[in-house]
C-alpha cells in the first residue's frame, strides 16, 4: 500500500511533464498498460501515438489480440482519415496563399504518413515562402524604424538665437545619444540571436539594420555576408525601397475617458474593455489611470489562471471542446501567456482531428 501511494505521489509530481512521459512512467510502474493508454490517446484525438503504444504490444501480452484489433478497425482508419484530411487542408490553404496554415498542414499529414517524403517537401516549399514573407515585411518595417531613429539623431539641434552649445540642447542630444547606442546594441545582440538560432534570413535582416545605423562595420558586414550565403537556394533579400507618398488621412477626434467609465467596466466584469479605457485614460491621466490599471491587471492574472486551470481539468476528462473554450478565454485575457498560447493551440489541433474525423464517418 505504502510503495503503491509512493508511486503515486510521484506521478502527481509529474504532471507538469509532457503527457508521453508520464504515460511511459505509468506503464513502467505497472499502474495502467499499453493498451489503455493507446485507448486514451485515440479518443483524444492523437492517432500515432496510439498507434505507437500499440504496436509496442507484445505477442505474449493478454491484450495483443484486443490491440491488433483495434490498430486495424479504428486507429489505421482513422490515420488515413487525417491523412487525407491534411493533405487536402494543405492544398487549400497554399491555393488560399495563407503559407503557414498550409506548411502546418503539411507537416501533420507527414506525421501521419509512412511515406512522407512528397508531404515533407511541400512542408519545405511552404516553410519558404513563410520566411520569405517574415522577412519582407520586417525589412520594410525595421526600415522605417531605422530611419526614424537616424532622424531623431539630428532632432536637438539649437536653433538661431541660441549658442551652439545650448546646456538643455546639448543635454537632450546625450540623452538620444545614450537610447540611440542602447538600440544598436538590442540590434546587434538579435542579429548575434539568429545566427546561433539557424535563422540566417533575420539574422542578416538586423546585421543590414546595424549597418544602417553604424555604416562600414566589419563585424556586421561579415555577419551579413555569412548569413547571405546560408539560406535555402531560392531566397530572395529585400533591397533599400523608396517610401511611397503618404496619402492624406483624416484624424479623428480622441475619444476622451474618464476613471468613472473604467470603473463601470470593472464593475460589468469586462476586464479586457476596462484595460482598454484605463490605458486611453493614462495618456491624459496617468494619476487616475495607473492604480486602476494595477488592479486590472491583477484580476485578469487571476481570472486568466482560473481559466487556464479549468482548461487542463477538461482536457483531463477528455472534454476537449470544454478545454479549448476554457483556454481561449486565458489568452484573450492574457495573450501574452506563452503557455496559454501553447495549450489552445494544442487543443485546436485535438479538435480539429477529432472533427474530421467525425466529417469522414458521415
Amino acid at each position: 500500500m505504502l510503495r503503491l501511494l509512493a508511486y503515486m505521489m510521484l506521478l502527481f509530481l509529474l504532471t507538469a511533464c509532457a503527457g508521453n512521459r508520464v504515460s511511459d512512467l505509468s506503464i513502467s510502474l505497472g499502474l495502467t498498460s499499453e493498451y489503455k493508454v493507446a485507448q486514451t490517446a485515440f479518443h483524444q484525438g492523437l492517432i500515432m501515438d496510439a498507434r505507437k503504444h500499440l504496436l509496442r504490444i507484445k505477442e505474449s501480452d493478454k491484450d495483443y489480440a484486443a490491440a491488433q484489433r483495434f490498430l486495424k478497425e479504428k486507429v489505421e482508419p482513422a490515420r488515413l482519415k487525417l491523412l487525407r484530411y491534411y493533405a487536402r487542408k494543405g492544398k487549400a490553404e497554399e491555393k488560399k496563399r495563407h503559407w503557414a496554415k498550409a506548411e502546418e498542414a503539411y507537416r501533420m499529414a507527414a506525421e501521419l504518413s509512412q511515406q512522407p517524403k512528397a508531404l515533407l517537401a511541400y512542408q519545405k516549399k511552404m516553410n519558404l515562402k513563410v520566411r520569405q514573407l517574415r522577412l519582407n515585411r520586417l525589412y520594410q518595417q525595421r526600415q522605417q524604424e531605422d530611419k526614424a531613429w537616424l532622424a531623431w539623431q539630428r532632432a536637438y539641434t539649437p536653433p538661431k538665437g541660441l549658442f551652439v552649445d545650448d546646456a538643455a540642447f546639448a543635454h537632450a542630444r546625450k540623452y538620444v545619444r545614450q537610447e540611440f547606442e542602447t538600440h544598436m546594441d538590442h540590434t546587434w545582440s538579435l542579429a548575434q540571436y539568429y545566427a546561433q538560432q539557424d535563422q540566417p534570413e533575420l539574422a542578416w535582416l538586423y546585421a543590414d539594420a546595424f549597418l544602417r545605423l553604424s555604416p562600414g562595420d566589419k563585424k556586421a558586414q561579415d555577419l551579413k555576408n555569412a548569413m547571405k550565403n546560408a539560406v535555402p537556394h531560392g531566397f530572395v533579400f529585400p533591397t533599400e525601397q523608396r517610401p511611397k507618398p503618404k496619402r492624406k488621412t483624416i484624424k479623428l477626434a480622441k475619444q476622451t475617458v474618464q476613471a468613472k467609465d473604467v470603473e463601470a467596466l470593472m464593475q460589468q466584469g469586462k476586464w479586457v474593455e476596462a484595460k482598454q479605457k484605463a490605458l486611453m485614460l493614462r495618456e491624459t491621466d496617468a494619476t487616475a489611470a495607473d492604480p486602476l490599471l494595477h488592479d486590472i491587471q491583477a484580476q485578469i492574472a487571476v481570472i486568466a489562471e482560473s481559466a487556464y486551470q479549468a482548461g487542463n481539468i477538461a482536457f483531463r476528462e477528455e472534454n476537449i471542446d470544454d478545454a479549448v473554450k476554457h483556454w481561449q478565454q486565458a489568452v484573450r485575457l492574457k495573450p501574452d501567456e506563452q503557455t496559454y498560447v501553447d495549450s489552445l493551440r494544442r487543443g485546436k489541433q485535438i479538435q480539429e482531428r477529432l472533427k474530421a474525423l467525425k466529417a469522414e464517418e458521415k
